[in-house]
């Protein structure tokens, strides 16, 4: 693929050789015309002259009083000859000797132009009209040599063209300066480039031209994101690390010791909470390391199709009572983020309401200029405000009764926080039940 630089200079370069033609082609037709039209104007003259030296002599006839006519018509073969038409014959310049001029139709309206060959083969503009003159038809023709004007012009215009090589050649050179010019910032960025893959720099500078900024502010918030993930993904296996060391020391002593012979109740007991403190933490950290956040360009998870999937599968699991799970999606709001985290931060709110509601659960989602938000209530039992705090903490449970490790709030609140927005916890208004409200702001922009 050929670079941005070229495919400019290519395009600058058939434009200016278009012009550079049309100039010299429309410079060399008016020159052409505008000399026509200055020796039409001259011979014009010289027409009106003759037919003012036409007189009728005394056998009625018409004659040229020679003496008022041009010495040029007089001179053999000078180019200047006239040829007048009359009844009674024609009377033609000495210029012309035994010469005649092939005269086209003349009409008397108008002038009329052409070019003719004469003797010598010269190329001469002939300017003719009709006439009446006494009552009698006059046909006058006038010419000139035109081949001197004509070399001229062959010499004007090779002037011209050379100009015009000249100047194309200058705005070649001009033309590349600037292409150069204003493409500079690119290639920084063109340097940048193995520069940010040998690690030297973190991320590709701000200076771009308006029409590339995007572009390059989109790769630094790639950058940016894939560094979020690295040290998502490193402190959750140092946090996995260390949260397991109390567990495995636990579970080291509990090997090292034999159950009593008479009851095994409470070693069994004690080793079964270690595992399951183990799993859960596992669960846990594993979940948090997959969080996208952010959302990756061209990603838009339409809402109403995963919730009505998400619905079904959670009617499924909670067959034995009787729900009734509502939804409020406008049908083309959609989230620009990641479908999974999407789905983990909608199953955790929709499980944890369905397993206290009562018979009701509602999911309210909207969106605008400013963000996007996110409701689901129950109408169950609630919380009360010091329940409420300890909810925010991982592994906090409030009916131990109930299956679960206490991490969905927590889950969900990391999978908020990785998108820049707040989850708030609290009592809904209109079921009385357990309300969590998503609040993430800036995303609009690929909601609706």
């Amino acid at each position: 693929m050929k670079s941005l630089q070229a495919r400019l200079s290519a395009g600058l370069i058939i434009v200016l050789a278009v012009l550079t033609v049309l100039a010299v082609a429309v410079g060399g037709y008016s020159l052409r015309r505008l000399a026509e039209d200055f020796v039409a104007g001259r011979l014009e003259h010289d027409l009106e002259t003759l037919l003012a030296a036409l007189t009728l002599n005394a056998n009625g006839q018409l004659e040229l009083a020679t003496d008022r006519i041009s010495a040029t018509f007089r001179q053999p073969y000078s180019g200047h000859y006239y040829q007048i038409t009359t009844a009674t014959g024609e009377i033609c310049s000495r210029s012309l000797w035994d010469a005649e001029l092939p005269l086209p139709p003349l009409v008397p309206d108008r002038f009329t132009r052409s070019f003719v060959t004469g003797p010598q083969q010269q190329q001469l503009l002939l300017v003719g009209r009709a006439f009446r003159v006494q009552n009698q038809p006059v046909a006058i023709g006038v010419t000139e040599d035109f081949s001197p004007v004509d070399a001229g012009l062959q010499r004007l215009l090779l002037q011209f063209v050379l100009i015009a090589l000249a100047l194309f050649g200058v705005l070649l050179l001009v033309q590349r300066l600037i292409v150069r010019r204003g493409l500079a910032p690119l290639e920084q960025v063109r340097r940048e480039l193995p520069r940010l893959a040998r690690g030297e720099i973190p991320q590709l500078s701000g200076e771009a031209p308006a029409e590339v900024q995007p572009l390059v502010a989109e790769l630094n918030r790639l950058l940016e994101l894939l560094d979020q993930r690295q040290r998502r993904s490193r402190h959750a296996l140092g946090n996995l690390a260390h949260a397991l060391k109390t567990p495995l020391t636990v579970l080291t002593q509990l090997a090292e010791q034999l159950p009593p012979a008479g009851d095994s109740t409470l070693w069994w007991r004690d080793l079964r909470q270690q595992l399951q403190h183990i799993r859960a933490l596992t669960e846990r950290e594993l979940k948090r390391a997959r969080i996208v956040g952010g959302g990756a360009p061209g990603q838009r998870v339409m809402l109403e199709r995963e919730v009505t999937d998400l619905v079904e599968t959670l009617y499924r699991i909670h067959r034995d009572r009787n729900l009734i799970i509502e939804t409020r999606i406008p049908p083309d709001c959609g989230f620009p983020g990641d479908r999974d985290d999407v789905l983990e931060l909608l199953g955790n709110l929709l499980d944890n309401a369905c397993q206290w509601a009562k018979t009701r659960v509602r999911l309210t989602a909207t969106a605008n200029a400013e963000g996007w938000w996110l409701r689901v209530e129950d109408d169950g039992p609630g919380c009360s405000p010091e329940q409420m705090e300890g909810l925010r903490q991982r592994g906090v449970r409030i009916d131990e009764s109930r299956a679960g490790h206490g991490l969905g709030l927590a889950i969900a609140g990391d999978i908020v926080a990785q998108y820049g927005g707040t989850l708030r916890l609290g009592r809904s208004g209109t079921l009385g039940g357990f309300l969590a409200e998503v609040s993430v702001p800036g995303l609009a922009g690929g909601l609706v």
